[in-house]
């Protein structure tokens, strides 16, 4: 197995596998769960163009916009074509679950057509992000992983909103 399939993998298991990834986190999420924001991240300033922060909408379109984000900076790293970044279009737990998806597998498609020799190559400065493909394609994976979590919390949060004393 090449070292790319490796990372490939590794990095589709964080998004996908069946018991702990960020899909199975979301599995079952209704619109009013995904929309639900714990008191702890009321105060906290929201970017206009995104969901209520620390919502699990807004950890959908967050890593959309990063897989994006990071599928472009490969991209020119390692001197393929670059695709334009599409912002999400509407906060809907759907239409957020379905651009998120869509993100990952242009990701996927990215990391796919690296050739192992690629993986040594330095990203520019300019990217944000310094340092060889191989170690970014491990920080697009933690990645996942961090907000797999944090989607898991979410859900627990809401769960518990109905426990509390009043």
């Amino acid at each position: 197995m090449s070292e790319v399939s490796q990372l490939l993998a590794a990095c589709d298991e964080a998004f996908g596998h069946a018991w702990d990834s960020v899909l199975s986190a979301l599995k079952g999420v209704s619109a009013e769960e995904a929309a639900f924001q714990h008191a702890s991240y009321r105060r906290v300033a929201a970017d206009a163009s995104m969901p209520p922060s620390g919502t699990i909408l807004w950890q959908m379109a967050h890593l959309s916009l990063c897989k994006q984000n990071y599928a472009r900076i490969l991209q020119q790293g390692a001197g393929l074509k670059a695709l334009e970044i599409l912002a999400p279009k509407r906060h809907t737990a759907a239409i957020l679950l379905h651009e998120l998806r869509g993100a990952h597998a242009r990701l996927h498609t990215t990391i796919a057509a690296l050739a192992d020799k690629d993986l040594a190559l330095e990203l520019p400065q300019s990217s944000g992000y310094p340092g060889r493909i191989d170690a970014f394609i491990r920080t697009i994976t933690r990645h996942d992983a961090w907000h797999g979590g944090q989607i898991a919390v979410a859900r627990r949060l809401w769960r518990q909103r109905e426990l509390r004393p009043s």
